[in-house]
């Protein structure tokens, strides 16, 4: 496991910001530690998931074991490393979009 967190950090800028739209509200985490860490937190929760493009730029989206949508994520990317990730995962708003299912 320590290889993957290692691996983490070197992909992101060490001044990432992380904002996650969810149904409270949104959530801003900042530096490619903090991120890392709550990225090893949730790297067990989707059942699937695929790279897609998010308004043009690298994505993810992933589904839970039912095949409801979990999160779409958008990656901004500079000099090699990811600066900026946005995260949506509120269930009603995922719900309203049309998103492909799970493959």
């Amino acid at each position: 496991m320590l290889g993957r967190a290692t691996a983490r950090l070197r992909v992101l800028d060490p001044e990432v910001k992380l904002t996650v739209d969810t149904p409270g509200g949104v959530v801003v985490a900042l530096g490619a530690t903090e991120i890392a860490g709550r990225a090893q937190l949730f790297s067990g929760s989707a059942a699937r998931g695929r790279a897609v493009l998010v308004n043009g730029l690298p994505g993810m989206l992933s589904w839970r074991e039912d095949g409801a949508p979990l999160s779409v994520l958008m990656f901004t990317v500079a000099a090699g490393r990811i600066t900026g990730i946005a995260a949506l995962v509120d269930p009603a708003r995922l719900a309203a979009m049309d998103l492909p299912d799970p493959a």
